[in-house]
């Protein structure tokens, strides 16, 4: 999972950024298609969000714009 990468792999900031983005696709389109309710995908959103400040912790920077 997209997730675990993110979460376990440090990563240079490009693949970082590229997972960020697929997890967020992700997130998003199963919103688009009903897959995911507006509070699950808020939930998801939140989970992504303290990925990338783990991230920024660790890395001392922002990978995503």
């Amino acid at each position: 999972m997209v997730y675990e990468r993110m979460r376990y792999q440090p990563s240079a900031p490009i693949v970082f950024t590229g997972n960020y983005g697929l997890c967020l696709g992700i997130i998003m389109g199963a919103h688009a298609c009903n897959g995911l309710t507006e509070e699950e995908a808020a939930t998801e959103r939140a989970h992504l969000a303290m990925l990338v400040a783990l991230h920024d912790m660790q890395t001392g920077g922002c990978a995503c714009p």
